[in-house]
């Protein structure tokens, strides 16, 4: 059974090369989590950015 994911915020963000993502934080009611619009799970850092499993890439928040 797969878990039905909500968003709940928009977040632009920029990549380290300059690349314009979008990130969304998204709840199922227990479980908060960020993803990419691709579905890709991002990991938030405690300083306010975001990496990118398996790339290294950070993202920093423009917008939101």
């Amino acid at each position: 059974m797969s878990d039905e994911w909500t968003n709940t915020q928009i977040l632009e963000c920029s990549s380290d090369n300059g690349e314009m993502l979008t990130v969304f934080r998204q709840t199922n009611g227990t479980s908060q989590r960020y993803v990419l619009g691709n579905g890709q799970t991002v990991e938030y850092n405690t300083d306010g950015t975001f990496t990118v499993p398996g790339s290294e890439t950070n993202l920093s928040i423009l917008n939101f």
